[in-house]
């Protein structure tokens, strides 16, 4: 289909039903063209990224991995942040970006799987309370096809509020997939706005099926698996925590600490150190940014894929806390955040004491201002901990955090090419914005450059075309 191939196409705007029909029936080699054309007769970003979400859900499964081609799904809540934050042509180079990538995992779902979203499921309940219990048994019996039909039945029925709550609660019911239900959780509570309870469907299906899957393993309901003891073991545990735990204080010592207990833990343990910061009145601001820069450690130790996503998980946790109706959900987020810590810890190893968040020294150069922000971005990627420490030195010395977090923008908008680049920038600059404006702040936000885009990165090719089509 292209921009004139169907009725009701020509010369006019076409509605998200229209436009992602048309995203997904184009061939590769035109849908930028066409997409370019449509742009020029008005049409908005926000409806572009509503289509995108409705057509990735529909022709990319979560299956066999929540992620891998998935991710054409996962980052849209960063490409969608990353074009807000941007303006004239530039907003447009992310949704270029992430329709290419659309393009090609859809490509790759048709060669390895040829899977498409099916037609969707007939209603069934009749009150919104008969859909929930449907739902969460569906869910507890990690019933892939009930859940389907369940999903669907409940959005109908149910208020925001309530679908977000369940869908919070089981995308950080476990450890598997490196973070990536809990992400997938957020993108969808962030794109549903966009996208209108007309065209939700797919897209709240598609996060179903990412939240039951299991992998390899055995079905949760009846095994007894690594990945699911710390959900149960926490559950009991909450009751250990004051009633008062949102009246704690901020504590930089505890913080700090907790930090350094993070490097020596277990997955169990690390909820039990929290824990016993709420009991002594510590406040969950300070813990979290202790998980902060225990991700950001990790990123600066091996700014590698699988470490990155200590950062992105930590955020999509930490967004489903301030999100969160019920106070079991949100201290469920918390603990679960905590407890992934040590699982990324086991692929990194231990920081050297140069990487280490708290001994992480600033890097002088030669010039100040723009242009020492401009050296800390040309360290990358060839040097990413020389980038961090520049950084550092840059904002010690009463650089602009809004400059450097526009460069980390414009540099990803022109030069980033994978879905992590999307994910792991924005989940930081959130993170980042998130905190008490502290030295410690700054400190956590320079150790995150070592995965930002840099300007020693080539341009990619998809940004160039797209700056050509918009003349």
């Amino acid at each position: 289909m292209g921009l004139s191939g169907g009725p009701g196409l020509a010369g006019t705007l076409p509605e998200v039903g229209a436009l992602h029909r048309l995203l997904e029936e184009t061939p590769h080699e035109r849908v930028a063209v066409e997409l370019a054309g449509l742009i020029g007769d008005g049409l908005d970003h926000r409806r572009t990224l509503a289509a995108l979400a409705v057509a990735t859900s529909r022709r990319v499964q979560p299956l066999p991995h929540v992620g891998f081609k998935y991710h054409t799904v996962l980052a849209l809540q960063s490409v969608h942040l990353t074009a807000l934050n941007l303006a004239g042509k530039e907003r447009w180079l992310p949704i270029f970006w992430a329709l290419d990538y659309f393009k090609r995992a859809q490509e790759q779902e048709h060669r390895s799987s040829g899977w498409a979203m099916g037609p969707p499921p007939a209603p069934v309940a009749t009150t919104p309370e008969k859909a929930s219990k449907r739902l969460i048994e569906a869910l507890d019996r990690w019933d892939l096809e009930a859940v389907d039909s369940a999903v669907v039945d409940f959005a109908r029925l149910a208020t925001p509020g309530q679908l977000s709550e369940i869908l919070f609660r089981y995308g950080i019911r476990d450890l598997r997939a490196i973070g990536h239900k809990a992400i997938a959780a957020q993108n969808v509570h962030r794109l549903l706005p966009l996208v209108g309870p007309e065209y939700a469907p797919p897209v709240l299906r598609s996060l179903a099926a990412a939240l039951q899957n299991h992998g390899y393993d055995p079905n949760p309901a009846t095994a007894d698996l690594p990945s699911d003891r710390t959900w149960r073991e926490f559950q009991v545990m909450l009751g250990e925590i004051p009633k008062t735990w949102k009246q704690g204080r901020r504590d930089a010592a505890a913080r700090n600490e907790l930090v350094r207990t993070l490097r020596e833990v277990s997955e169990l343990d690390a909820g039990r150190a929290v824990i016993d910061l709420l009991k002594h009145g510590v406040s969950a601001d300070s813990i979290w940014e202790a998980l902060f820069a225990t991700a950001a450690e990790l990123v600066l130790t091996r700014p590698t894929v699988v470490p990155a996503h200590s950062q992105t998980s930590a955020n999509a946790f930490h967004y489903v806390f301030r999100h969160a109706r019920t106070e079991s959900t949100q201290l469920l987020a918390l603990l679960q955040s905590a407890a992934f810590m040590p699982a990324f810890r086991r692929g990194v190893g231990n920081a050297q004491p140069d990487r280490r968040i708290d001994e992480l020294e600033p890097l002088a150069v030669s010039g100040n201002g723009a242009f020492a922000l401009r050296e800390a971005f040309s360290e990358l990627p060839h040097d990413p901990a020389s980038g961090a420490r520049k950084a550092l030195h840059y904002l010690q010395q009463g650089g602009s955090a809004d400059r450097l977090v526009a460069g980390a923008r414009r540099h990803l908008a022109y030069s980033g090419r994978q879905s992590h680049d999307y994910k792991f920038t924005e989940a930081a600059l959130e993170n980042h914005r998130q905190m008490a404006p502290t030295v410690w702040r700054d400190r956590i936000l320079s150790a995150s450059m070592a995965y930002f885009t840099g300007s020693a990165t080539a341009p990619n090719p998809v940004a160039e075309e797209a700056l050509q089509l918009l003349g």
